[in-house]
C-alpha cells in the first residue's frame, strides 16, 4: 500500500530510528579504544535517546492522524530484482504494533545503556572491553528497531539474524570465561534449530505465492502476502504458520528449545535485562501477532501456539520456586511470562499478550537491573545462599525490586495485574484447563518471586566475608526508579476506568486496546467465528480470584521463609525427590546431552577417525607408492661414473650367465 493521504513525515522517522543506534556503534567501534575511551557510553546514550525521541514522535503521529485505522508500507528503494517482475525492497511497515514495540525497545534499552555507565565500571574505572560492550549494545537496539520496522518477510529475517548474532556477542562478552564462551555458544546453536525453521517457512511462501503475486509486487512484503493467503490451501496456511512458530519458540524460549535463555545469565546484567526484557526474546511474540492473519487462518497453529505456551509457563514457573540464583529465577520467570504471552495470543486475545509484554519489559528490566545492582554491590555474588537482609544495605534497590516484585506477581492495580489478567480471562473462555493453568502459573509465580525477595532483602544482615556492600550510584538508581514508576503505571492504559469500584477497573476496552485493535483484527474475528463472543470479555468474578491467589502466593512465601522458614526446610527433606527434580530443571540439559550432544560428539569422533585413516590413510598410501619407485629408481641415476661402471659389467656378467645357462 502506497502513502496515499497519509503525511509522509510519519515515515520519514521511521528510518532514524535504526540508524540513530547503528551510528553510535559505528563510532564507538571506530573511535572507542583510541579516543572515546571511557566516555564511550555517550554515542550510544545519544543514539539511542535519538532513536527513543523519533519512536515517541512516531507514536503520536500514528495516534494523532489516526493511522491506526490501516496500516502503511513504504518502500524506500529496491534492494534486488531477481527476476523480470518481481523485487525485493527495503520497506517499513508503519502500525500502531510498529509505534507501541518500538517505543518500549527503545525506552528500556536507553534505560539499561545508562544504567551500564556505572555498573561496567569497578571503582570509578571503566572494565576491560568497555567500548566494546557499548558498540554491541548500539548494533543490537538497531538490529531490534530493523526488526521491529520491517515491511516484508525478507527485512525482517535479516533483522532476526542479526538480533540472534547481537546476543551472541553479548552474552559470551566474557569471552575468557570458559562459561560464558560455552553459553553465548548454546544460545547461537539452540536458535539456529528454531531459525531453519522460520528461513524455511519464508521460502515456502516465496515459493507459493509468487506465482500469484502481480508483477512488480514484492511477493514477501506483509500487505501482498497476507491479501493473498486465499491461494494457499489450509494444509499449507498450517505447515507455513507452524514453521514460523519455530522461529518463535527459539528467539522466544519455548519448550522444548528454551534451555539457552538460563544459561544465558552468564553475560551481564544489563545485557540480561535488555534481552529478557523488551528486546529478543519478545521477538517470537511480535512475529506471531505480525503474522496474525496467517496464524489466524490456521486452528491447529493457534491450538499449538496456545498448548505450547501454557505448557511453557507452567513448567518454567515449577523450575523457579527451586532456584537459589537470583538471575536465573529471573530467567526462568522471563519463559514463564514469555508463555502467558503466547498462551495469549493462542486463544484470540493478541492485543492482552501485546499489553502483557509492554508491562514486563517495566517490571522485568527493573527486576534484572535491580538483582545486577545486588550483585554488583556484592563483588559479583548472586547466589541468595550467600547473603541476606539487604533491604537496610541497599534501601533503593529494595524498594524498587519490590515493586517490580508485586508487579510480576501480580498484585491488585499494579501493571502485571491487569495483562495478566486478561490472558487468564481469555484462556477461560477458550477452554477452562489452559485457564486454571494460568491460575496456578499465576500462584507459583508470586510464590518463587516473594521467595527471592524475602532471602535476599529480609531478615538479619548475612554478608559474605570480604565484600563490602554499598548502594549502587546514581547512573544505576535513576534507572532503577524509572522504571519502577512504569511498572506501577504502565498498566492503566489497557483497562478502562469505570464505575463500580474496583471491579470496574477491569475492563479490557482501554487506550492500548483500541489502539491495537487493527492489528489484532484478525484474531477478533476469528474469536467471533469459532468462540460467537470476545476472547477476553469475562466477569469480575475471577479477577477477584486472581488477586486473591496472587496474595495467597506472596503470603506462602513470607510463611515459609520469613516466619516459619523451618517449613520449607521439612518440606525439602518431605520430599527430596521433587526438591532435587525441581533443583537441576527436570533434568532436561542432562537428557539433551546424554540424547543428542553426547552421541553427536561421539559421531563426529568417528569421523574424524573415519576421515583421518581411512580417507586421508587411503591417500597417504597412494602417494606413497610412487613416491617410493621414484625413490628407487632415483638411485639408478646418481651421476657417478664408478657407478654406472659397475652396473654395466653386473649386466654383461649377468647376460652372459643367462646365455650360458640356456646352452
Amino acid at each position: 500500500m502506497m502513502l496515499g493521504a497519509v503525511d509522509t513525515d510519519i515515515l520519514r522517522l521511521a528510518p532514524l530510528i535504526p540508524l540513530l543506534p547503528l551510528l553510535g556503534a559505528v563510532i564507538v567501534g571506530a573511535a572507542g579504544s583510541r579516543a572515546l575511551k571511557g566516555t564511550s557510553h555517550w554515542p550510544i546514550i545519544i543514539g539511542v535517546g535519538g532513536a527513543l525521541v523519533f519512536s515517541v514522535l512516531l507514536l503520536v503521529k500514528v495516534a494523532s492522524q489516526q493511522l491506526h485505522a490501516y496500516t502503511d508500507t513504504y518502500p524506500y528503494y529496491s534492494w534486488f530484482v531477481p527476476m523480470a517482475g518481481v523485487s525485493f525492497n527495503i520497506s517499513f511497515r508503519v502500525d500502531p504494533l510498529t509505534a507501541v514495540m518500538l517505543t518500549t525497545v527503545c525506552g528500556v534499552a536507553l534505560l539499561v545503556v545508562i544504567y551500564s555507565r556505572d555498573y561496567m565500571r569497578h571503582h570509578g574505572r571503566p572494565e576491560h572491553g568497555y567500548e566494546r560492550f557499548f558498540a554491541f549494545m548500539g548494533l543490537f537496539v538497531f538490529s531490534m528497531c530493523a526488526l521491529v520496522l520491517a515491511g516484508n518477510f525478507l527485512l525482517l529475517y535479516l533483522g532476526w539474524e542479526a538480533v540472534g548474532l547481537c546476543s551472541y556477542l553479548l552474552i559470551g562478552f566474557y569471552y575468557q570465561r570458559p562459561a560464558a564462551a560455552k553459553a553465548a555458544t548454546k544460545a547461537f546453536l539452540v536458535n539456529r534449530i528454531g531459525d531453519f525453521g522460520f528461513g524455511l517457512a519464508i521460502l515456502l511462501l516465496y515459493r507459493w505465492l509468487a506465482p500469484h503475486v502481480p508483477p512488480g509486487d514484492s511477493p514477501l512484503d506483509y500487505a501482498v502476502v497476507f491479501s493473498h493467503l486465499g491461494h494457499l490451501t489450509t494444509g499449507q496456511t498450517t505447515t507455513i504458520a507452524l514453521l514460523l512458530f519455530c522461529g518463535a519458540v527459539g528467539k522466544s524460549a519455548q519448550l522444548p528449545l528454551y534451555v539457552w535463555l538460563p544459561d544465558a545469565m552468564e553475560g551481564p546484567s544489563p545485557v540480561s535485562a535488555l534481552i529478557h526484557a523488551a528486546t529478543m526474546v519478545t521477538a517470537g511474540v511480535y512475529m506471531v501477532v505480525r503474522c496474525g492473519p496467517i496464524f489466524a487462518a490456521s486452528p491447529v497453529a493457534l491450538n499449538t501456539v496456545a498448548m505450547v505456551g501454557a505448557a511453557t509457563a507452567l513448567f518454567a514457573a515449577t523450575i523457579a520456586i527451586a532456584q537459589y540464583d537470583m538471575k536465573r529465577i529471573l530467567a526462568y520467570s522471563t519463559i514463564s511470562q514469555l508463555g502467558y504471552m503466547f498462551l495469549g495470543v493462542g486463544v484470540f486475545a493478541a492485543d492482552s499478550a501485546v499489553f502483557h509484554l509492554f508491562t514486563h519489559a517495566f517490571f522485568k528490566a527493573l527486576l534484572f537491573l535491580g538483582a545486577g545492582s545486588v550483585m554488583h554491590a556484592m563483588g559479583g555474588i548472586i547466589d541468595m545462599r550467600e547473603f541476606r537482609g539487604l533491604r537496610r544495605i541497599l534501601p533503593v534497590t529494595f524498594l524498587t525490586f519490590l515493586i517490580g516484585s508485586l508487579a510480576l506477581a501480580g498484585f491488585p492495580l499494579l501493571s502485571g495485574f491487569f495483562s495478566k489478567d486478561e490472558i487468564i480471562h481469555a484462556a477461560f473462555a477458550f477452554h477452562p484447563a489452559l485457564g486454571i493453568v494460568g491460575l496456578a502459573t499465576a500462584v507459583l509465580t508470586a510464590l518463587y518471586t516473594f521467595r527471592m525477595v524475602f532471602i535476599a532483602f529480609h531478615g538479619e544482615p548475612r554478608i559474605p566475608q570480604g565484600v563490602h556492600p554499598h548502594e549502587s550510584g546514581r547512573w544505576m538508581l535513576i534507572p532503577l526508579v524509572l522504571l519502577a514508576v512504569g511498572a506501577v503505571t504502565a498498566g492503566y492504559v489497557g483497562v478502562a476506568i469505570e464505575p463500580g469500584g474496583f471491579a470496574g477497573l477491569f475492563e479490557p476496552t482501554g487506550v492500548f486496546h483500541r489502539f491495537l485493535s487493527p492489528v489484532v483484527a484478525p484474531f477478533t474475528e476469528a474469536s467471533i467465528s469459532r468462540l460467537g463472543h470476545q476472547a477476553h470479555s469475562g466477569g469480575h468474578a475471577l479477577m477477584y480470584a486472581s488477586a486473591g491467589l496472587a496474595v495467597l502466593g506472596i503470603a506462602a512465601a513470607y510463611v515459609l521463609y520469613v516466619w516459619r522458614p523451618t517449613w520449607a526446610r521439612a518440606i525439602r527433606q518431605a520430599f527430596p525427590e521433587i526438591h532435587e527434580l525441581l533443583v537441576n530443571k527436570y533434568y532436561v540439559d542432562e537428557a539433551y546431552a546424554a540424547i543428542i550432544v553426547r552421541p553427536l560428539w561421539q559421531l563426529g569422533g568417528w569421523l574424524h577417525a573415519l576421515d583421518q585413516f581411512v580417507i586421508d590413510g587411503s591417500l597417504r598410501f597412494i602417494v606413497a607408492v610412487p613416491q617410493a619407485l621414484g625413490a628407487a629408481l632415483r638411485t639408478l641415476q646418481s651421476g657417478a661414473t664408478q657407478g654406472y661402471g659397475v652396473v654395466m659389467t653386473g649386466g654383461v656378467v649377468l647376460i652372459a650367465f643367462i646365455v650360458w645357462l640356456t646352452k
